[in-house]
């Protein structure tokens, strides 16, 4: 009997068979669709749809608008889309007072064998964001044909950004030139709320140090971890180094922006990007001041005005040269605002350039200020590129 216990137990085990023939590939298409579902922004065409969603989300909301429109006659609909059009403009606000927040999360396919948001995927992440604030900020100039070329793009990783977090990628302008304009952006995450959390936010932490008890492993960290607020040694704002020319270096200018940058509603700032952006029409180079007032930014009201009793500028209640803008779309359209930023504005004279007048006041002394800040990041970058240069 023990002689044919072998082939007994291989009898039965032949039972088995084809039951497992049915079960084992139905579990490794059903695994297979989970590791495609987890990786699903990366599939050809992700890149691509989590980009223009924003503007498919716009068509669809035109789309929806004129379908509204239908039963009225063709002046009204005329009339009725130029104003939804223009309500698209961010009329009456300031610059630097309009915050795109991008939401996002650290998938798989984002993340490193450090379990958190890759730092070379940061910059993919700023495609689909930037795109969105593009379409927030100036309707007007891309309706006009103009397009948005990025120049250069600094990071300053603050905090990792661990494995499926949600986070959010907050957009704010902070400064331009007669070439540039500089777009501070800020990858925050907002930490889980545990107990004794009230505790440890008002204890002191200390940074790990690089020397330990234990053998010498390799470690690829990042030197950040965790998502509590960063200690001031991460986010200080030293005195920049002197230079030649006074201005601040890169690094120093980063920290500067750290420093400058708190989140009102208790966000952690994990990392810090300065993107320096040009605005073109064909080949032909536009202003940034021209691009944000034809959109409708503007400076306040004078404080004393506000205290008189005057109304905050709004879609309601247009900024004074609002009415340049609209001139320029009843006597041509958008191809008349298209011919006006290719080099029409050249042949307005010094003393009546709305668009500089707009952006005067206290914008420009904001302006002013950010720019020995952002200026400095870009400095550095030409320096470093001299150093190589001259090498």
């Amino acid at each position: 009997m023990d002689q044919l216990q072998p082939y007994l137990n291989l009898a039965a085990a032949q039972q088995y068979l084809p039951v497992l023939g049915k079960l084992l590939p139905r579990a490794v298409k059903y695994l297979g669709l989970f590791v495609l579902a987890l990786n699903l922004p990366s599939l050809p065409f992700g890149w691509h749809v989590r980009v223009f969603s924003p503007l498919f989300h716009l068509r669809f909301r035109f789309f929806l608008f004129r379908l509204s429109l239908l039963l009225h006659s063709r002046q009204e609909r005329k009339k009725a889309k130029d104003k939804w059009l223009e309500n698209l403009s961010p009329i009456g606000e300031s610059p630097f007072e309009k915050t795109i927040t991008y939401h996002a999360w650290a998938g798989i396919d984002d993340c490193d064998f450090n379990l958190h948001l890759s730092n070379s995927c940061y910059p993919k992440i700023l495609d689909c964001a930037r795109f969105k604030a593009a379409l927030a900020y100036f309707p007007t100039f891309l309706r006009a044909g103009g397009w948005i070329a990025l120049g250069a793009t600094h990071f300053n990783f603050i905090r990792e950004i661990p494995i499926f977090s949600p986070y959010q990628v907050r957009m704010s302008i902070a400064s331009w030139d007669n070439k540039w304009m500089f777009l501070v952006i800020r990858f925050v995450t907002f930490p889980k709320k545990t107990k004794g959390s009230d505790k440890k936010a008002h204890s002191s932490k200390t940074p790990p140090t690089a020397t330990t008890d234990g053998p010498p492993f390799l470690s690829l960290h990042t030197p950040a971890s965790g998502l509590t607020t960063p200690s001031p040694a991460l986010v200080s704002a030293p005195a920049p180094a002197p230079t030649s020319t006074g201005i601040p270096g890169a690094a120093a200018a980063m920290r500067a922006l750290a420093a400058q940058t708190t989140e009102p509603d208790g966000a952690t700032l994990n990392c810090l990007s300065v993107n320096e952006l040009v605005f073109k029409h064909g080949r032909i180079t536009v202003p940034p001041a021209l691009v944000l007032a034809g959109d409708g930014f503007a400076a306040p009201p004078p404080d004393a005005d506000l205290a008189a009793g005057a109304r905050p500028f709004s879609a309601a209640n247009p900024p004074p040269h609002w009415a340049a803008v609209q001139a320029l779309l009843r006597a041509g359209g958008v191809r008349g605002v298209s011919e006006f930023i290719r080099g029409g504005w050249r042949d307005v004279p010094e003393g009546g350039r709305w668009w500089e007048a707009a952006l005067g006041g206290a914008v420009e002394a904001q302006r002013a200020a950010n720019y020995e800040l952002v200026k400095g990041v870009r400095r550095g970058m030409e320096g470093a590129r001299e150093v190589v240069q001259g090498a």
